[in-house]
């Protein structure tokens, strides 16, 4: 195995093969593509000619000379791939038929299968954080679904049980290493991708009960319960009943009081919960008696009513720990579209962590670096954050780049981008102790290509977003380097995750083409803007993006700004079972297009004020 290494050839997701510089880069669609499928399929045997014409061609568009086409693609192919181990041919021929040689370690799926087997192994000689560190490479290699055409079906499936035993492995390795959080929200990512997984339940409980969520726990196990029984008819297995067991006795034990004098009434503290609200209000509140609390741990009484899921509409107390029930969600709350605007608005005195501004052409530039010598210090100091987008709204044209012909907008991969983002990072740097500078860059990434149809479009678009990979790198390297602060990430727009379309690598299957690039960000970054319908994006995309990183609602606003999509995004937004569902799964972070609007409508704005005086919080230091 190659373990310090990039495996050569990648089948976990798009087809892949490294190139002269080493670095592995998914094959433009085309009949060279299909030849390499299909000897990967059969690597290490020798291929006859009917064999690959079957899969290069349907049967009534043969060519007239079979044997010269292959040759050809052949010939195309060599040009590619890596060299073969000691001097040995990596794409050998003989007597109408064809060898491509794969030494163990050399392909992503056989990597993938020794690192989850080299993870549980360490889980079970109790040593988790080599389990941990086994399972998280394993799952780095994981790109998408295998292709149909790259691996035969059997092989298909197993790799995907494979998967998801190493996200169990996962999960379990996190819990046993202190880090119950992130077995959480790996747990969630799971059920968001099959919900009627009992193993991935059964991690969620167990992370809860480790990170002392009793309530939490108990409230999943019921969720998981209702679902088993609509859908099959049937409880949960002994497995997840026996975490419920133990985690009830664990609670009852907690929640009994010794034998001691009635003590004084407790204070009070306040339970959020779903329900009619006033006019301009979404979040209605219960003032109950701390020590009933103890008692909803303990799943004896529910407050907050509507469900009979125990604890399910039963939110944290504010301020605080009641009762063993964990704080209220927490969110870093930023304002734009610019500081100057920002800081004249009531909503900034409300809880606004953070301010946001634009970046859309070089002029602004000049604007920013004139920030630099008071408003850039007076927001540091007053221990708010900054946030800057980078959207670059130019028309996409013909361009090259060094993985061939491509089509999209050119500044961005312009040497003067470069250039302007060292600037930009340094007009708004900070220490590095104090609070982060934010970047979401690429604004709605998706749209920068000339063809908005997906990362597989044609081979023009490939090659520009690969390209704009790389220079997202470069882009990060650049800008750490003048911003100490800095904390990166990419930016979707907020609709990408309401479908899918594998074929064309577009909706949500075009993450997985981002997976490197994404992963190695500070936090994931999208935008809420459509006339309607947020609410639900914002759901769909906090739960894609969170499998990644920490998530941050860029900039929110419907377009053309109408009040009633406003109160009813925010309604469901920030509803207590939704919030703590995204703050579970990584929001952290939530951006108001502008103050226009609330200014405007006092509705609106007692309820932005409300939500953020609730919820929002200040940034930690960056560092």
């Amino acid at each position: 195995m190659r373990p310090m290494e990039e495996p050569l050839f990648a089948v976990l997701g798009p087809l892949a093969v490294a190139g002269a510089d080493g670095t592995v880069a998914p094959l433009p669609p085309g009949r060279r593509r299909t030849l390499l499928a299909a000897l990967l399929r059969h690597r290490n045997r020798w291929v006859d000619n009917d064999t690959l014409a079957a899969a290069l061609w349907e049967r009534t568009d043969y060519p007239s000379s079979i044997s010269g086409s292959i040759k050809t693609y052949v010939h195309q192919l060599r040009k590619i791939l890596p060299a073969g181990s000691d001097g040995a041919a990596r794409l050998a021929g003989r007597g109408g038929a064809y060898r491509l040689t794969v030494a163990h370690g050399e392909l992503d799926a056989d990597v993938f299968e020794a690192l989850v087997e080299a993870g549980a192994d360490a889980l079970g000689r109790g040593d988790p954080a080599e389990a941990v560190r086994a399972q998280q490479r394993a799952l780095a290699l994981w790109r998408g679904t295998p292709e149909e055409d790259a691996l035969d079906p059997v092989a298909a499936r197993h790799l995907d049980e494979l998967r998801w035993t190493a996200r169990y492995t996962l999960a379990d390795a996190l819990v046993a290493s202190g880090e119950p959080g992130e077995a959480i929200a790996l747990a969630r990512a799971m059920l968001t991708e099959d919900r009627l997984r009992e193993p991935a339940w059964e991690r969620l409980v167990l992370a809860q009960r480790a990170a002392g969520w009793q309530v939490d726990a108990l409230a999943s196990y019921e969720r998981a319960r209702v679902l088993l029984l609509e859908t099959f008819g049937a409880e949960p297995g002994s497995r997840l009943r026996e975490v419920y067991r133990a985690l009830l006795s664990e609670t009852a034990e907690q929640t009994v009081p010794p034998v001691s004098p009635p003590a004084p009434p407790g204070p009070v503290v306040e339970v959020i919960a779903d329900g009619p609200a006033p006019p301009g209000r979404g979040l209605r509140r219960r003032r109950v008696p701390a020590g009933l609390l103890a008692l909803v741990v303990a799943g004896v009484l529910v407050l907050a009513g509507g469900s009979s899921v125990a604890g399910q509409q039963l939110f944290r107390a504010a301020g605080g720990q009641a009762g063993g029930l964990p704080a209220a969600p927490k969110l870093l709350f930023g304002l734009g579209p610019d500081p100057v605007r920002a800081e004249a608005s009531p909503l900034m005195s409300a809880g606004i962590g953070m301010v946001t501004t634009w970046y859309h052409k070089q002029t602004d530039l000049e604007r920013f670096e004139g920030w630099r010598a008071d408003v850039v210090p007076r927001t540091y100091a007053s221990g708010r954050a900054m946030h800057v987008v980078v959207g670059t709204w130019e028309k996409g044209t013909s361009l090259e780049t060094r993985y061939g012909r491509a089509c999209g907008q050119p500044y961005p991969l312009s040497s003067e981008f470069l250039t302007d983002m060292r600037r930009l990072a340094a007009a708004f740097a900070g220490p590095a102790d104090g609070p982060p500078l934010y970047v979401s860059m690429f604004s709605g990434l998706q749209k920068l290509a000339c063809a908005n149809n997906g990362y597989l479009d044609d081979p023009a678009t490939t090659a520009y977003y690969l390209a704009l990979k790389e220079r997202y790198f470069e882009v990060m390297a650049v800008m750490r380097a003048a911003a100490p602060n800095l904390r990166i990430g990419l930016n979707w727009d907020g609709w990408n995750a309401s479908h899918d379309e594998p074929a064309e690598g577009a909706g949500r299957s075009m993450f997985q083409y981002f997976a490197e690039p994404m992963r190695a960000s500070d936090f994931q970054s999208f935008g809420a803007f459509v006339p309607e319908g947020n609410a639900t994006h914002i759901v769909q995309m906090v739960h894609e993006l969170g499998r990644y990183g920490p998530v941050m609602v860029a900039h929110y606003g419907p377009h053309e700004d109408p009040v009633d999509v406003y109160l009813d995004d925010l309604h469901r937004t920030f509803a207590p079972a939704i919030l703590g569902d995204l703050v579970s799964s990584g929001l952290f972070a939530f951006s108001f297009k502008d103050p226009d609007l609330q200014r405007e409508d006092p509705d609106l704005m007692t309820l932005s004020a409300t939500i953020v005086e609730d919820y929002g919080r200040f940034p930690p230091a960056s560092r």
